[in-house]
């Protein structure tokens, strides 16, 4: 099996750029931890360019992970997604404490380091002060003794913990003289000068002074021979780095200037001195510890960690006190168990509690995530088995055996599915009847549809002095609206319009037996009643006879509205009945006239009379008769189409054609309800006399 691995991996080596690429990358890495091994350290660019190569060859090779995953059957996927699940997130939690201990061992070290300027600075501020109540004391008449009274107070106050001070540089100015010495006692030609921005009593800070960066503290006190000014300096040095990164590790001051031109930080143990390209920020100067070395490594996850803190050093020179800029970093190089052992030491005995507390919650949380993965192995085989029988079953359905049941008991949830299958199955098979029934009812529904459509019209009689145009819009297949044109003979042509009540496939069997009823009435053109030289046609009497009819041979929640009329082009008049449809609109230069005449709908009473009436139809008049699934459609707000916005269409395009008419109601009907859907059957009849 070794053998076998071991090919496997030179194959890939040899076949995939990537491969190869990715051994560099280890082998750079194990070059990198053999120099941090072996000087006790490497720098910080050379792991962050380690961690973006190898973070890649990650990324890659988990991509070919989940490729060579993907037609795994489900039991093996489970069980890695299973793998990942319990030691993915353990990983990621060891790399998020890691990185939580760089960061915050960094910055603790960082801390330990400014508070240790800090202090010094305090120090020094308190030195100052003892200077200056010893200055009040005493009486001095002249400068110099002043001078010699306080130097030799600074020396023999001082004089055991001189090497705590390396190079501290001493001023004092009264008036005009002043004097310099370093703390050992020699004398120094070249004293500090006061600045211009110091009007206060005292000041301490960290300051940039003529290029090098210092703690400094300076205090005025008034005297006998003048206003006296102690200023005390201690410049930045090796030696001092030591002694703040005593028990932590090497220190070191990188000070930076913007492109602008502030004046450098520098000093003569400040000489490294190098620019970026034109326009990046500069760094200027830099200063080391000198003795101080990186702390051994108590044990092989004891990490170097590296902090930095700002220091936002205050300009000694100008006329107002300001902070620079460029500010001076300090930053410091440690271990992780050294930090530990600085910051366990102020805890006292009970310190070891809180370490043996966290390693008790690393232990838990790694039997937790055991355990997890054995839930989970054991949950993938549960899970496996019932999805084996599911796609067995399936395999059976493809097939069209919607019979196959699994015949799995409801022990939980997931062997519960496969009776859900069963149930699901079972259903499938009743669907499957009733979409045959459903495709047989619309099938049916499509040859009522067409057997309807031949019972329309199909065209208008031609009229003398009158041109007729007729259309029916069905919400559902069928419809149960009706209009018709019956050509009597003599240039006589009746109108017709009806409007069901109900819809769907009812009301279509009622508007055929409408009619029929209606064509059975009439032979060649004459009344009922009369023969070939008999009375003129009553609407009345048609529409009477009609409702007889309907009201004997339907129910009684069925009725029609019905309009009925007969145009005679010799007369040029038009005789009509209206039982409770809505009026026709005559539309006569510009003037409206509804054909309200008649009675109740057909149908619903009997016996009913009717009354019939008639008007002169003069060239140019405008007949338009609808159903109210014109006028009935609402808008999203609720609002109807109504009457009136049918007018407004009809007043705009009356002198156009009736088709072109009927479209253009249509249209705005379908833009007032902001959908091609109709709400109920749409039918329109137009007769529009010749001018």
């Amino acid at each position: 099996m070794l053998n076998a691995l071991l090919k496997a991996l030179l194959r890939e080596y040899r076949t995939h750029r990537m491969a190869r690429f990715t051994v560099w990358v280890l082998a750079y890495g194990a070059a990198l931890l053999s120099v941090a091994r072996l000087f006790g350290g490497a720098p910080v660019a050379l792991w962050i360019l380690f961690g973006l190569a190898a973070a890649t060859c990650g990324f890659y090779y988990l991509g070919r992970l989940i490729a060579l995953i993907r037609p795994w059957r489900l039991r093996r996927r489970l069980i890695v997604a299973y793998v990942f699940v319990a030691i993915v997130p353990i990983l990621l939690i060891v790399l998020l404490v890691g990185l939580g201990i760089f960061i915050a061992g960094g910055q603790f070290a960082a801390l330990l380091v400014t508070a240790d300027l800090r202090e010094r600075l305090s120090v020094l501020q308190q030195l100052n002060r003892a200077v200056a109540h010893e200055a009040r004391l005493n009486a001095f008449a002249k400068p110099d003794q002043a001078f010699d009274r306080l130097q030799s107070f600074y020396v023999n106050q001082l004089k055991g913990h001189a090497a705590n001070y390396p190079e501290l540089e001493i001023t004092l100015r009264i008036e005009s003289q002043d004097r310099a010495f370093r703390l050992q006692g020699a004398n120094i030609q070249s004293p500090l000068t006061t600045p211009s921005w110091f009007n206060e009593e005292e000041f301490s800070g960290i300051v940039t002074d003529r290029g090098q960066l210092a703690l400094r503290c300076i205090a005025r006190v008034p005297t006998a021979a003048g206003n006296l000014v102690a200023i005390l300096s201690e410049p930045f040095t090796p030696e001092l780095l030591d002694m703040s990164g005593e028990g932590i590790g090497p220190v070191g001051i990188m000070t930076t200037r913007s492109p602008h031109g502030e004046a450098l930080p520098l000093n003569s143990r400040m000489q490294a001195q190098f620019e970026t390209a034109p326009g990046a920020f500069y760094q200027s100067a830099s200063l080391y510890s000198k003795r101080i070395k990186l702390p051994e490594p108590a044990n092989l996850f004891d990490i170097t960690v590296v902090g930095a803190s700002s220091l936002d050093p205050v300009s000694w020179q100008g006329d107002t006190k300001q902070k620079l800029a460029a500010a001076a970093v300090v930053y410091v190089s440690s271990r992780v168990m050294a930090l530990n052992r600085r910051l366990l030491e102020t805890q006292g005995e009970y310190s070891d509690v809180y370490v043996m507390l966290f390693k008790v919650v690393a232990v838990i949380l790694l039997i937790i995530e055991g355990i997890a993965l054995l839930i989970g192995v054991r949950l993938t085989r549960s899970i496996t088995q019932t999805v084996d029988k599911l796609y067995a079953a399936t395999e059976q359905v493809k097939k069209g055996d919607f019979s196959y049941r699994i015949g799995v008991p409801s022990n939980d949830q997931l062997s519960a599915l496969g009776e859900a299958f069963d149930s699901m199955t079972a259903s499938v098979e009743r669907l499957l009847r009733e979409s045959e029934e459903k495709l047989r009812m619309q099938s049916e529904l499509e040859i009522a549809r067409e057997v309807q459509a031949q019972l329309f019209p199909r065209s208008a009689p031609d009229v003398p002095g009158l041109v007729l145009y007729g259309v029916c819009k069905a919400a559902r297949t069928v419809s149960g609206d009706y209009y018709d044109f019956l050509n009597l003979g003599g240039n006589r042509v009746c109108l017709v319009l009806g409007d069901v009540s109900g819809k769907g496939i009812s009301a279509a069997l009622l508007m055929a037996a409408i009619q029929s009823a209606l064509r059975a009435q009439f032979y060649d053109g004459l009344a009922p009643t009369g023969g070939s030289q008999g009375r003129a046609l009553s609407t009345a009497e048609v529409v009477s006879r009609l409702n007889v009819q309907l009201y004997d041979s339907t129910p009684r929640e069925k009725y029609v509205t019905f309009f009925f009329a007969v145009y005679d082009a010799a007369t040029r008049s038009l005789t009509y009945t209206n039982a409770g449809h809505l009026p026709p609109v005559l539309l006569r230069r510009g003037k409206v006239e509804r054909l309200d005449v008649g009675g109740t709908v057909v149908g619903l009473f009997s016996p009913m009379t009717y009354e019939q009436a008639e008007i002169q139809i003069q060239p140019g008049d405008l007949l338009v008769a609808f159903t109210d699934g014109i006028t009935e459609p609402e808008n999203n707000y609720g609002e109807e189409f109504g009457e009136e916005r049918v007018l407004e269409v009809v007043r705009r395009a009356c002198y156009d054609s009736p088709q072109t008419l009927t479209e253009e109601i249509y249209r705005s009907v379908s833009d007032w309800t902001g959908s091609p859907e109709l709400q109920d059957d749409m039918t329109m009849l137009i007769a529009k006399a010749a001018e």
